[in-house]
């Protein structure tokens, strides 16, 4: 019975690592799109976004029904606990790239930053070199 929970926390972790990477890289392309007046980045962006909030949907599900079928405690319960709060902030920071693609979009085909900001909004882009 424990390997079978252990599995679950594992798959958990796994599930936590994919959305942490979709959601990057939702960010960055959305960014890219805003940059670039890219519109099929952009949608590409926003149609990604529901594969992040399915993830979400699932590792919460998976998480409650551990918590009630093993009743975890001290370490275990803290993981479990974790992980629902970090699948919630992932999930919003998909949200927040898919807005910024939808801005993108909406002002396509034109750029949504002025020419003038263009330096300072490619300085503070997300980039995975700073995760």
């Amino acid at each position: 019975m424990r390997t079978a929970f252990h599995e679950e926390l594992a798959f958990i972790s796994d599930q936590l690592v994919e959305m942490t990477r979709l959601t990057a890289s939702a960010l960055n392309r959305a960014t890219q799109a805003l940059m670039d007046a890219d519109l099929e980045l952009a949608e590409s962006v926003i149609t990604a976004d529901e594969h992040i909030d399915a993830i979400r949907r699932d590792l919460d599900n998976r998480a409650v029904d551990t918590l009630a079928r093993q009743q975890p405690v001290a370490t275990d319960l803290r993981i479990l606990v974790t992980s629902m709060r970090m699948s919630s902030d992932l999930e919003r920071m998909g949200d927040l790239a898919r807005h910024v693609a939808k801005v993108a979009r909406l002002r396509y085909p034109e750029s949504s930053i002025p020419p003038a900001l263009r330096g300072v909004f490619w300085r503070w882009r997300p980039s995975p070199s700073r995760w």
